[in-house]
């Protein structure tokens, strides 16, 4: 009995063992190839569960998915003599999983290797076509600036667009998936252009030129302030010497206004007392002439003293106190 129960477990073992060395599931995300000896002998492109000749068939899978694949950035020369980095990607798929196994081991980084080259060699040649403003602008439309006056200064040398960006990346596609299916197993479905920039020294190049552009603007803008600064100063010169000049003929007409009410003053006292204004005038006259250092020698006939001379010895009501 012991030795039917342990020939019954080795039976059970071998069977185990065979059953999982022969059946084997494909998922809905991948292709099976079954190889016999290397050799692939059969595709299965539906899921589900299968059953393959234990110990002498294997099964290689491979991706069915849509695969990315990111390039390195490439230098590249347009046809304007620009120098350029070109940063590309790519969508690709396994169609033919069968010659993708054969030319390729069924490896995706052997597939990866292919675009590699493929794409690379493809984007040098079509874009080395081009002008670099084809690369960057898909249409005519006009720019939009920050600033006007970098606008201004750039639309009299606008270029026009004749194929663009997006028709460059469909001739790539177009050139780059031709025999790919036949020689590969595998399909190219879009190539995009990630990124344009120019190389160290071109794009040394296009700052110092901004930076020129920027600082021609800003002069610019200086000048106008300049000029507006002067035509305002100008008008306030001309304002401020507009209302001096008023001003001064103001002042004048009051100070004639006021010597002539001082004169009819004057005219009037005279009128009214003419003694007492001959005799205001002749002190004047005695201040104006002597002082502490003058020496005068007069006859005493002389008309210039009769003041002191003939002065009153009595005084008058509010009239001078007489001289000595």
């Amino acid at each position: 009995m012991k030795i039917l129960a342990s020939l019954f477990i080795l039976l059970v073992v071998i069977a185990v063992i065979v059953l999982s060395s022969a059946l084997y599931t494909v998922s809905e995300f991948e292709y099976a190839v079954i190889t016999e000896f290397g050799k692939p002998v059969r595709i299965v492109t539906e899921a589900g569960l299968y059953w393959k000749t234990p110990f002498i068939q294997k099964v290689s899978r491979i991706e069915k998915r849509i695969l990315s694949w990111d390039g390195d950035p490439n230098d590249v020369i347009t046809k304007d003599k620009k120098n350029i980095y070109i940063d590309t990607l790519a969508r690709w798929k396994i169609v033919d999983p069968k010659q993708f196994y054969v030319s390729l081991k069924g490896r995706i980084p052997n597939g990866m290797k292919k675009l590699d080259d493929i794409v690379d060699g493809v984007v040098r040649d079509v874009i080395g076509r081009y002008q670099l403003i084809e690369l960057v602008r898909s249409t005519n439309r006009e720019l939009q600036y920050e600033v006007e006056e970098v606008g201004a200064a750039k639309r009299p040398e606008a270029q026009r667009i004749e194929v663009g960006r997006g028709r460059i990346m469909e001739e790539i596609l177009t050139q780059a998936k031709q025999g790919l299916e036949a020689r590969f197993g595998f399909e190219l479905l879009d190539v995009r252009i990630k990124r344009v920039n120019y190389t160290e020294s071109v794009r040394q190049d296009v700052y110092n030129r901004m930076r020129s552009e920027r600082n021609r603007i800003s002069e610019r803008f200086l000048s106008e302030a300049k000029e507006q600064q002067n035509i305002i100063l100008g008008d306030k010169e001309k304002e401020l010497a507009s209302i001096q000049g008023e001003a001064s003929q103001r002042s004048a007409e009051i100070r004639g206004e006021a010597d002539a009410t001082v004169i009819d003053i004057y005219a009037k006292a005279i009128r009214q007392a003419p003694e007492f204004y001959r005799f205001l005038r002749t002190l004047e006259a005695y201040r104006n002439s002597f002082d502490s250092k003058t020496v005068v020698i007069l006859s005493t006939d002389s008309p210039f003293l009769k003041l002191l001379k003939e002065g009153d010895t009595t005084p008058t009501e509010g009239g001078p106190a007489p001289l000595p």
